[in-house]
């Protein structure tokens, strides 16, 4: 029988290790769409903002003309 030792060395067998190993993988993959989905509305989010810190300073330039016009 092929076995293999993982941290506490105990013997496992390739099937276990191989069962394992694609659980670990679906696991990351999980995490994979996570992050990238975080990701993704974290640019959504930061975009949105840019967005509203150009219609802020747009406003002001209206006030600022529209104040200087009644001077």
């Amino acid at each position: 029988m092929n076995n293999i030792f993982l941290n506490d060395n105990k013997p496992v067998s390739f099937e276990q290790y191989d069962k394992a190993n694609k659980n670990q993988l679906k696991v990351i993959k999980k995490l994979q769409k996570r992050v990238k989905a975080e990701q993704k509305r974290k640019n959504q989010l930061a975009s949105q903002l840019k967005r509203s810190l150009k219609q802020v300073e747009e406003l002001k330039q209206q006030q600022n003309t529209k104040e200087e016009m009644n001077i």
